[in-house]
């Protein structure tokens, strides 16, 4: 678009490597609070977790 960058192809395979971790890394994090909101505003676990594990 605005030739900023060089074209995915042509970057090391550090940065594709790089941009793999950070990816990675930013999901679980969102996952992590996600979580967390919504125990804070349901009360309740997340639906893959049994109620009676969550609550032992």
């Amino acid at each position: 678009m605005l030739g900023l960058t060089p074209p995915v192809a042509e970057w090391p395979l550090y940065e594709h490597i790089s941009e793999l971790v950070g990816h990675i890394f930013w999901f679980w994090m969102i996952e992590i609070i996600r979580r967390d909101l919504r125990n804070r505003i349901t009360g309740q676990p997340d639906p893959e977790v049994p109620l009676k594990e969550a609550t032992e």
